[in-house]
């Protein structure tokens, strides 16, 4: 009797220990809402880059400058172009951003 009860018991404790694994995996699924981040760097020495991503802007970097752009999950164009000449800093290039993942890239141009 002592035996059913105690595998009775272990199985209740299995039960809910996988019970607490499987909603702590999906907080952690769900956490990110479909997007990732793409994170560029411009490693020119005296260029200052303007970034854009599907056509919007997202700013300029100073030489030595890093930014993070979270976006949704999917591909993407990226644009880095010299804010002096208008040219562009670095060849355009797509991108595929995976969920909860950042994807890094940098430009030298």
């Amino acid at each position: 009797m002592k035996k059913i009860a105690l595998k009775r018991l272990f199985i209740a404790l299995l039960l809910l220990s996988m019970f607490v694994f499987m909603s702590s995996c999906k907080e952690l699924i769900d956490s990110c809402g479909g997007y990732g981040t793409l994170r560029l760097t411009n490693r020119s020495v005296n260029t200052i880059q303007q970034v854009k991503v599907d056509g919007v802007n997202h700013g300029t970097l100073d030489p030595g400058e890093k930014i993070d752009i979270d976006l949704p999950a999917g591909q993407h164009f990226v644009e880095t172009v010299n804010v002096k000449t208008g040219n562009y800093a670095c060849s355009s290039f797509m991108v595929t951003i995976v969920e909860c993942d950042t994807q890094g890239f940098s430009c030298t141009g």
